[in-house]
């Protein structure tokens, strides 16, 4: 009886074993699969609440706006136009005119007109209009709000549209006309909210508005419950690089998706722009300052993730025994290079990591350019630190192989197949 017992002990064995293996990788596959879910929404989460819904967040978002060129001549065509529709110049100066006027009023509103044009163009470069320009859209931010959430008074107003009251701007513009002669504004008055201008008008954004409603309710829990996730599958996974690899893939994936739906945002809210709205080129310039953030965040998570696949690509132990061959050569000795670094290779790691993120912390205005190289050299040196650190030395060439032979290229066998 004890003999069938024995018997049948190593075959009931392994299935202890086997149960739990197939209910982790199970567990592993779901969990990877939310995290690659989690990241574009933490992404867009961090830059709703960031740069859109907080008011000093959206300030410094469209801060350069005011001294971008395309915009600010779009906005000079505007709050000239508007100014002479809300002042009734040209009703004013015909008025004014003695004798015929026909030929003579239309004439000189036409002069006029680019007088003021160049005044209005004068003063949107200077630092008074960013003063003017920061306490507009502080003011309309209330706007931004309700178009993103649904929250908010203006919702009810202008739920698909963020106006800007440039009333200020255009009232300097009128005193420097009169300035420069223009005695029949000098007596004009220009009420608040005469002179509004579209900044950017799209019926998309209040479509998704439940959405960008909770991204905003959620932006702080979702960063943390994807590293969470992303723990949580690493750590269960029964073998690690696959899911590592699989993890760093899947993240690439859906962040590039949102990247996608960035540029598909960019033309539909370019072809959806009313005729309140600026010239199509000042709209995409308002859509890529309002998005920068969100774009230039997706694509850091998209190298990011492949960045992770590569390095656990190439940590195999099998590629990285190819290539410890190929650098050892026809050597039997292991080089004292390889020695060191098999003593440091945790701290060569971590040291090449450390450089490539300071390099990126330090330097100014890192592009996309500069954070894909850094991440590619980064890659490329830890993979040879452990390419190094895996040298074995070859058995001594024998015709019967020695038992300590035959333990060397079993550990050998052992390690290039983890």
């Amino acid at each position: 009886m004890s003999a069938v017992a024995a018997h049948a002990a190593p075959e009931d064995a392994p299935a202890p074993a086997h149960h739990p293996a197939r209910w982790r990788r199970w567990v592993a596959i779901v969990l990877v699969v939310v995290a690659a879910l989690l990241a574009p929404l933490a992404v867009t989460a961090k830059w709703v609440h960031d740069r859109i819904i907080d008011t000093d967040g959206y300030v410094d978002t469209v801060a350069p706006l005011a001294s971008n060129e395309v915009v600010t001549d779009a906005l000079a065509n505007r709050i000239v136009t508007e100014l002479f529709a809300a002042t009734d110049l040209e009703e004013r100066i015909t008025d004014a005119l003695p004798g015929p006027t026909d030929v003579l009023g239309p004439a000189l509103t036409g002069s006029l007109r680019g007088v003021a044009l160049n005044q209005t163009e004068r003063l949107l470069e200077s630092t008074a209009f960013e003063q003017l320009w920061t306490r507009a859209n502080r003011i309309a931010h209330e706007q931004v709000v309700a178009m993103f959430t649904g929250q908010g008074e203006a919702v009810d107003q202008r739920n698909d549209a963020i106006v800007l009251d440039l009333g200020l701007v255009a009232d300097r513009v009128r005193e420097r006309l009169v300035d420069r002669g223009v005695g029949v504004l000098k007596r004009v008055e220009i009420p608040s909210d005469t002179i509004e201008v579209t900044l950017l008008e799209s019926d998309l954004v209040p479509k998704l508005q439940t959405g960008f409603d909770a991204l905003d309710t959620l932006s702080s829990v979702l960063p943390i419950l994807f590293v969470v996730t992303v723990v949580a599958a690493i750590a269960i996974a029964p073998r690690r690089r696959r899911y590592v690899v699989a993890l760093g893939l899947g993240v690439a994936a859906t962040t590039a998706l949102l990247a996608v739906g960035i540029d598909l945002g960019r033309r539909v809210t370019v072809d959806q722009a009313g005729q309140a709205s600026l010239d199509a080129n000042a709209t995409k310039e308002v859509y890529d300052t309002l998005v920068v953030a969100l774009r230039d965040w997706s694509w850091y998570v998209i190298v990011l993730g492949l960045f992770v696949a590569v390095v656990a690509l190439v940590s195999s132990p099998g590629w990285i025994g190819r290539v410890a061959e190929r650098l050892r050569g026809s050597s039997r000795d292991v080089p004292p290079a390889a020695l060191w670094a098999r003593q440091h290779r945790a701290a060569l790691s971590a040291g090449i990591a450390a450089a490539g993120l300071v390099i990126l912390v330090i330097w100014p205005s890192p592009t996309f350019l500069l954070f894909a190289v850094v991440v590619v050299v980064v890659a490329i040196a830890i993979a040879t630190v452990v390419a190094l650190s895996r040298m074995q030395p070859r058995p001594a060439p024998t015709d019967a192989p020695s038992a300590g032979g035959e333990a060397a290229a079993a550990a050998e066998a052992v390690d290039e197949g983890g």
